[in-house]
């Protein structure tokens, strides 16, 4: 099976950042466009994800009763967008032989790989989407509104204990309900279960 690029929970991680920064735009700067033909321009963003930032961006000023447009030719207003930041960082700390630990075999002296064994392990992910927005005329080029800085991030934390114990915090809502069908189950050693155990 092939792997993807990114693992579920750090896209989650990215666009729940993307929709709480979005979350902070001056919404009467919005509704002052209903019915203006708006270029949303991509010019400026470089970054993971901006498809989701654009469709999400689409979505809102269509809602707010925006007429958005896909040829810049029949824009009465342009919105250029553009990102500071949208990524995420990961930490991580055990207490115990950590993974790829080695130790020298002995006999040979040749390096012997060890696996993981964490009295306790801690993982922290969190991402930070950081969006700007900037509208002008498409005839005079000249500025109508430009937004601060927006601002969101989300985060999602695991702690293992002794290898058997694993709790998840998390604020991202889909990770959440994952988290609500999982329980956290102490696996029980196969010699200890019963003959008619699953």
């Amino acid at each position: 099976m092939t792997e993807p690029a990114r693992s579920v929970g750090e896209q989650l991680l990215l666009s729940s950042a993307i929709d709480r920064a979005l979350d902070e735009i001056d919404m009467e700067a919005i509704r002052r466009l209903r019915g203006v033909k708006v270029f949303l321009s991509e010019q400026y963003l470089k970054s993971l994800d901006q498809e989701y930032l654009i469709g999400s961006l689409r979505d809102l000023l269509f809602s707010n009763g925006v007429l958005v447009v896909d040829d810049v030719a029949q824009a009465q207003m342009i919105v250029e967008v553009r990102s500071g930041a949208n990524s995420l960082d990961t930490a991580a700390v055990t207490f115990g032989i950590a993974e790829d630990q080695a130790m020298p075999n002995p006999l040979t002296g040749a390096p012997v790989a060890l696996p993981e064994l964490a009295f306790f392990k801690k993982e922290n992910s969190f991402s930070v989407a950081k969006v700007s927005l900037v509208a002008y005329r498409a005839d005079s080029r000249e500025h109508v509104f430009s937004s601060r800085a927006l601002l969101g991030g989300a985060y999602d934390k695991h702690v293992h204990f002794l290898g058997l114990i694993r709790l998840r915090f998390t604020d991202v809502p889909e990770l959440k309900t994952i988290k609500n069908r999982e329980k956290t189950i102490v696996p029980i050693p196969s010699a200890l279960k019963p003959a008619f155990a699953p």
